[in-house]
């Protein structure tokens, strides 16, 4: 079997392969003799049609099965001759197949990149000093007491900064209300009952400073000005007027840090409590520090680590990637139309993060390879346990649900790719901060 092959771009070859005129004429008598045994053919009995009529008879349906096992075969061959990892087979053109001749066609394949990796022992780090001060334990003490806030009718008196106001609404802009204009953010037009936080922030920009003074039962007319970069690109950059009516004002009441609210908690004491925050905490840091040095081995491998890249791969992983920021744009609230109108910028970041996934993953893979990392069966039950508390389910379930949908493989080879990152880290020249 003739092979060549040729270098047509990053990760991407030109294979020509020619299979011997014997082996064709061989293949093709085996195939003919396999349509001869399983042809109907009016006047002649199961297996005893002559062979040029069946030969004429299915002489595109012989064809194509014998295009079908010998270009596999072809591709088999090409892959072992050559060593090729082939990542993605992008067509196969110019077969050319005449019985008593030789078998020719072309395969145009991307291949993994063939690179040097650099010195990934003993990576310089700095690891930053982790103390958990008082000031940060009182902090999450101020948050558990604001979450246990309740909201109580504020009786008497006008809206104040921090109330939660209950509020009707109506927008107007450029004479037309703004439901025209925005007719998919219903919130941004118009409500009733409606709960506004009264503080600096607001999805309608200063709505609810504006209610600061106003009394149950007073109609008052807000102007706003959207901001030139506002969400809604319909609205962006223009003024409108919000006339607003109060119906009720609620304040929040914060209970005290006393003995009934630490057993609400679990707690037997404030210091018990307060030392269990500080535990907290300290792992918290010393959770967000592992993945920062992490991050620091990954940002010195992709400095230090040249390779080409397999346009393919590339390709599909920049589509994941875009996939990515359009849903975490719509759980933002982000409108379709204001993400077309991004799209540009969104492929743009999305093919940088395509690149550097890629990227990255084939040198943890080298290294993964080098240093014979391998995903015991205890390593991949453990990131199944893991997901199955994210999802709530059974780590059966989930092991059910990745092997249905052929994923199973995808999560080994993630667990294996942090095995190598925690491997990298151990063998780390860390200095204490």
């Amino acid at each position: 079997m003739n092979i060549q092959i040729e270098d047509i771009g990053p990760c991407r070859k030109a294979v020509r392969v020619e299979i011997p005129a014997e082996q064709v004429s061989a293949e093709y008598e085996r195939i003919l003799g396999e349509f001869i045994q399983g042809a109907k053919i009016p006047g002649f009995r199961p297996g005893r049609a002559p062979r040029e009529i069946v030969s004429r008879r299915f002489a595109q349906d012989i064809q194509k099965e014998i295009k079908d096992r010998l270009v596999p075969t072809g591709y088999r061959e090409a892959v072992k001759q050559h060593n090729l990892h082939v990542v993605e087979v992008l067509s196969v053109d110019d077969v050319s197949f005449v019985v008593g001749a030789p078998m020719s066609f072309k395969l145009t394949l991307d291949v993994s990149p063939d690179f040097t990796l650099p010195t990934y022992k003993g990576i310089p780090l700095q690891k930053k000093k982790q103390e958990v001060t008082d000031e940060a334990v009182q902090t999450v003490i101020r948050d558990l007491l604001e979450r246990g806030a309740i909201w109580e009718e504020a009786a008497g008196r006008p809206v104040q900064s921090g109330d939660l106001a209950q509020v009707d609404y109506e927008g107007v802009c450029e004479g037309k209300p703004v439901a025209d204009l925005a007719p998919k953010m219903e919130m941004l037009a118009k409500g009733a009952d409606q709960l506004v936080p009264v503080q600096e922030e607001s999805i309608i920009p200063g709505l609810g400073q504006a209610l600061v003074g106003m009394s149950v039962g007073e109609r008052k007319q807000v102007p706003v000005d959207f901001p030139a970069d506002y969400l809604e690109k319909a609205l962006a950059g223009k003024k409108a007027d919000y006339f607003v009516t109060v119906k009720g004002v609620r304040e929040k009441k914060v209970p005290a840090l006393d003995a009934e609210f630490v057993k609400k908690l679990g707690m037997e004491s404030e210091d018990a409590l307060r030392d269990r925050i500080r535990k907290d905490l300290a792992a918290a840091q010393g959770q967000q520090e592992h993945a920062r040095l992490r991050g620091e081995i990954v940002k010195h491998l992709l400095e230090k680590t040249t390779l080409d890249l397999p346009g393919s791969v590339v390709d599909r992983e920049t589509r994941d990637a875009v996939y990515d920021i359009v849903s975490t744009h719509r759980a933002r609230g982000i409108s379709q139309e204001a993400i077309e109108e991004r799209k540009d910028e969104v492929f743009q970041t999305a093919a940088r993060t395509a690149q550097e996934r890629v990227k990255l993953r084939y040198i943890l893979h080298r290294i993964a390879e080098e240093e014979k990392i391998e995903v015991a069966e205890e390593d991949l039950a453990g990131r199944l346990a893991e997901l199955a508390q994210r999802y709530r389910a059974t780590p059966e379930e989930i092991r059910a649900e990745l092997e249905k949908k052929e994923g199973l493989d995808d999560v080994r080879f993630e667990v294996r790719l942090n095995k190598v990152l925690d491997f990298l880290l151990a063998q780390a020249q860390v200095k204490e901060g």
